[in-house]
């Protein structure tokens, strides 16, 4: 996780406008993300970061300078997330929870969906592995709430 924040730490300090990223990595990107829209390039001193939307969905990727994958984040409503995962939630927290939003964060061999829903007056962010184990819960309670 270190590793990561120090790549997106370069590749956001020294950011460009006029981004030039290496053939290689357009070519990794254009294969991996054709549907991408409103695609955006900065390159910094580690790498290079991209953040576009697909599928309604805003995404952000790294790349090292070699046109490696780093990792990626994908910013959604929890449509999309998997059958398993939803079980998981409705069967865990009951179905009259309301989503807020979920943040995909994909690395090299590990994915981990970050989800915020609401509960009443309580907000909850949980991280689940692909696999359907929460690995982090936290809950809080919202002062602006009557209940």
């Amino acid at each position: 996780m270190k590793k990561i924040i120090s790549y997106l730490t370069g590749i956001l300090i020294t950011s460009s406008i006029a981004a030039a990223p290496t053939s290689k990595v357009l070519e990794e990107f254009k294969r991996t993300f054709p549907t991408a829209e409103n695609v955006k390039w900065s390159d910094g001193s580690d790498g290079y970061s991209v953040s576009f939307y697909s599928h309604e969905c805003f995404e952000k990727v790294l790349y090292n300078k070699e046109g490696d994958f780093v990792c990626s984040w994908k910013y959604s409503d929890g449509k999309e997330l998997p059958t398993n995962i939803l079980m998981l939630l409705n069967r865990k927290y009951g179905s009259d929870t309301k989503m807020v939003g979920v943040t995909e964060l994909t690395e090299q061999d590990n994915t981990v969906y970050d989800i915020k829903f609401t509960k009443g007056s309580k907000l909850y962010q949980v991280d689940v592995s692909p696999d359907g184990d929460v690995t982090k819960e936290q809950k809080y309670t919202n002062q602006n709430t009557n209940e």
